[in-house]
């Protein structure tokens, strides 16, 4: 039986190439067995292209490892600042100041796809969106994540910023396997 969590997961690396891709070409894929890492079905898995908000589950990964570690733990408040308030949408809005603890922000990215709790949950880990992205790329090494380099934490455009449906398959299957007592996060439908 395939779980809440896998089915999320697959479908993200799924459409992983879909997002971004012209509408001319075939869009990179890979569908692989996220128990076992056996690859079922691939087509130009390693092509480099915009991974948008797939990068949001970069930036669960590292706050998630950052939980692991000790450094934060779900129930940390992080605060909204004047640079995640003024994200692009898809965002939550919440006014400067506000604070949200680390569990709610990372039901809210994967419900919302929110670009201001993205940032939010960056600056409250590493102190900086930047320092953020090169946790993110550390991270990507780490993983054996080959063809992607992150710039921010939401996957809003940035010609750098860049991933492969093979290396979103790898990630997904990280979290997977890493961090199953937050599987529940993955398949909650809607927040109010």
């Amino acid at each position: 039986m395939i779980s809440t969590l896998s089915k999320s997961l697959v479908a993200a690396c799924l459409i992983s190439g879909a997002l971004s891709a012209a509408p001319a070409q075939a869009a990179p894929s890979l569908v692989a067995d996220l128990a076992t890492g056996e690859v079922i079905m691939q087509e130009e898995a390693t092509r480099a292209w915009y991974p948008a908000s797939l990068t949001k589950l970069m930036t669960a990964y590292v706050a998630l490892h950052a939980v692991r570690e000790g450094r934060v733990s779900l129930d940390t408040p992080f605060v909204m600042s004047m640079r995640a308030a003024r994200a692009a949408p898809s965002k939550m809005g919440f006014n400067p100041g506000t604070e949200v603890t680390l569990e709610n922000a990372l039901k809210m990215l994967m419900v919302k796809s929110a670009n201001d709790i993205a940032i939010m949950i960056a600056e409250g880990i590493s102190g900086s969106v930047e320092d953020f992205a090169l946790e993110m790329n550390g991270t990507a090494r780490k993983l054996g994540m080959r063809k992607s380099f992150f710039v921010n934490p939401n996957g809003l455009h940035d010609p750098r910023h860049v991933s492969s449906a093979r290396d979103m398959a790898v990630l997904a299957r990280a979290l997977y396997k890493s961090f199953p007592e937050v599987a529940d996060f993955y398949g909650i439908g809607a927040l109010k």
